[in-house]
């Protein structure tokens, strides 16, 4: 089955994948932004808020776009925008998010790309490599990502090491990498 599915990821990919020239962009060459954001991360709102307080620091215009992917709850609303969001069930039987979605984020001419989605899952690896971003930032690093800068969290995940770092101070320090770049 595992064939199967990562033919049909290939195929999709090989289609909608980004020919634009990626790399190391200086802060003041930069005027928009996309985020992904995991709508599950535990400190969603404050990190939201460093995103676009940042933004507005630059002079950037920023569009944060969400994955939640949990099941919700029978009554249960989602906590952010439904046209910027892709939920569990939009998502294809191989891991593909819908092109309607898809497009308000690959499509819009941002400069960069920011993925706060600690995770190396399709769906991730789709979104960067498809985005349109002269320049991508992300969180996890795996075989054939197509991010420019990785800044990750830096703790192992073995027994008795130190907890990872949170999405906060993650963002931190990736706004200290994007302010030294020249």
């Amino acid at each position: 089955m595992s064939l199967i599915i990562n033919w049909f990821r290939k195929r999709r990919l090989s289609k909608d994948a980004s020919d634009v020239p990626t790399g190391f962009l200086p802060l003041g060459s930069i005027s928009s932004v996309n985020v992904v954001m995991d709508a599950r991360d535990p400190a969603f709102e404050e990190l939201k808020q460093d995103i676009l307080s940042w933004g507005r620091e630059n002079g950037l215009k920023v569009d944060i776009f969400y994955i939640d992917l949990h099941k919700l709850a029978k009554g249960e609303l989602l906590i952010t925008s439904i046209e910027k969001t892709i939920t569990r069930n939009d998502i294809s039987w191989y891991g593909a998010p819908p092109k309607e979605k898809a497009c308000l984020l690959l499509e819009d001419g941002a400069d960069l790309f920011i993925s706060m989605v600690n995770s190396s899952d399709f769906l991730i690896d789709y979104l960067c490599k498809c985005s349109r971003a002269r320049f991508k930032v992300g969180r996890k690093e795996y075989a054939g990502h197509g991010f420019d800068m990785v800044i990750s969290s830096g703790a192992s995940e073995q027994p008795g090491s130190e907890p990872q770092s949170d999405s906060r101070e993650v963002f931190a320090c990736m706004k200290s990498f994007l302010k030294k770049i020249k």
